[in-house]
């Protein structure tokens, strides 16, 4: 299926945007950073010239690309080179310990690796030890590492090589790690749909603070793409630049997860800084719930509604929060346009209006599957295309749903899915370690507290700081425990079972 405008040639593949622009408007503002501005047409030249040199190094059609980035001017370039060979582009973020890195490098089994920031360089010759990275010009980004792999053998259960636009990261509603595999029709059916609901115009400037490695980045650089606007990237989020841009008047979208703006509006409060001269024309929020105050705050300091959208890595965008004030909590509003939403029951018939059920989904950008995983596909997916999100919750009678809770224990940390039991298995892998419980503790501004509550072995001791120092170098940051509690023992029920709510009453 071909997604097109009016007086424009059909697109499908992602690059084709690029092509598109560059034919129309060659000089326009495409990917920037604090050093360099790449116009449509310096993009659509980078990106031909770095394929033919990815294919020169061995990549093929239906190859994986792995990209172990921060969030760089080189990634989306890569990105789009590799969708050009025909190849599928992974974007892992560099911040993750090297068993990361060496897990998921597994998983998608790639033909090339490449590393574009010192972040990522030393890890990531860890976890592949024996591959060499032979240095990778791109221009605009400088040079990065480049090892190549021999991947095994194609699996019947791959879809076709030119099906395949991305490969993201999820851990689902299970903590096993997987790799959900997105299309070109359905990336560039995301980038229109968002282009339209929030707005997005040529000449506009998006701040990409959210990473690429997360549905939330892809969706932004989408929506810009489909738009003929501009991307600002940062390899890290920097509030006190973030602060300055928006009082000099340089962006015009925002889109990040509620603990920005949290942050963002106490170092304005704090420094007393006059974002009056603001250009702010769209403002939205996703990965977490919105806490109502935090909304009311933003929503007072730039005089623009900000909208909460609900979504997940397989399906996206779900829907969003409507702009009048009032909602309930928990409450995400009907269907994004070109979305659907339908509460099931666990037989699978449909729940009347107001029962709750497990919400499934139908989106723009609904998932190929996951790689090399029929098993998980299969419980994921439902007849008809539609999505099992996980969450519960009911529908009113005007189709606005609201969630009820999340399926099992799954902690939204920062935007990101925890899950307690691979927490678990590493805290329990410490030495001084008898057993753990970790669960989820609600943060002020809507985002959630990770919390771990630990059994020593008789005799041995263990300080906070140095058992969250000891996890760092085995979890990614966002699933760190923010809060540790020591405790003799740890309450066990009849099944043998560690009873969490006694905890969670207890220190949550």
């Amino acid at each position: 299926m071909a997604v097109h405008e009016p007086g424009a040639p059909d697109c499908r593949t992602v690059p084709d945007l690029v092509d598109r622009a560059a034919q129309e408007a060659p000089e326009a503002p495409a990917l920037l950073t604090a050093d360099v501005a790449l116009s449509y047409g310096d993009l659509a030249r980078i990106t031909r010239d770095l394929a033919a040199e990815l294919k020169a190094r061995g990549l093929e059609p239906g190859d994986r690309l792995l990209i172990v980035a921060e969030n760089d001017l080189a990634s989306p370039v890569l990105m789009l080179a590799a969708e050009r060979v025909g190849a599928w582009p992974a974007i892992l973020n560099a911040r993750v310990p090297a068993v990361e890195i060496a897990k998921l490098h597994n998983l998608i089994d790639p033909r090339l690796t490449v590393v574009t920031s010192d972040a990522g360089s030393e890890k990531s010759r860890a976890a592949m030890e024996g591959h060499d990275f032979a240095p990778l010009m791109i221009e605009g980004a400088g040079t990065v590492g480049c090892a190549v792999h021999a991947p095994g053998p194609a699996d019947t259960t791959d879809p076709p090589a030119g099906d395949v636009a991305l490969v993201l990261f999820s851990s689902g509603t299970t903590g096993i790690p997987k790799a959900v595999l997105h299309g070109h029709t359905g990336l560039l059916k995301l980038g229109e749909t968002l282009r339209q609901v929030r707005q997005v115009c040529a000449g506009g400037r998006y701040d990409g603070g959210a990473p690429l490695s997360h549905v939330m980045g892809i969706s932004t650089l989408m929506s810009v793409l489909a738009a003929r606007a501009s991307l600002r990237l940062l390899p890290r989020l920097d509030i006190p630049d973030l602060a300055a841009q928006l009082a000099a008047g340089q962006l015009t979208h925002l889109s990040y997860v509620p603990t920005v703006y949290t942050r963002l509006l106490d170092h304005i409060d704090h420094h007393g800084i006059d974002v009056s001269g603001h250009r702010l024309e769209y403002i939205s929020s996703g990965g977490a719930p919105l806490d109502p105050t935090l909304k009311a705050r933003v929503e007072a300091l730039f005089g623009t509604v900000l909208v909460n959208g609900y979504g997940m890595t397989e399906c996206c965008p779900i829907a969003r929060t409507p702009p009048e004030p009032g909602a309930a909590p928990g409450y995400i509003g009907k269907a994004e346009p070109g979305s659907e939403m339908t509460v099931r029951r666990r037989d699978g018939t449909e729940a009347e209006r107001g029962e709750t059920g497990e919400i499934w989904a139908r989106a723009a950008a609904t998932m190929l599957g996951y790689f090399r995983n029929p098993d998980a596909t299969k419980a994921a997916m439902r007849p008809g295309g539609w999505v099992a999100t996980g969450d519960l919750g009911s529908m009113d009678r005007r189709g606005g749903v609201t969630i009820a809770g999340r399926a099992k224990e799954m902690i939204i940390r920062s935007g990101f899915n925890v899950f307690p039991a691979e927490v678990e298995d590493v805290i329990n892998s410490h030495p001084a370690v008898v057993q753990s419980a970790v669960f989820g503790k609600p943060a002020p501004n809507g985002d959630e507290y990770v919390v771990a509550v630990v059994q020593l072995r008789p005799g041995e001791t263990l300080t906070w700081g140095t058992l969250v120092q000891w996890l760092k170098e085995r979890l990614a940051a966002y699933k760190v425990p923010h809060l540790i509690h020591f405790s003799p023992d740890l309450p066990i029920g009849p099944t043998g079972k560690i009873l969490k709510r006694e905890l969670a009453r207890q220190f949550g």
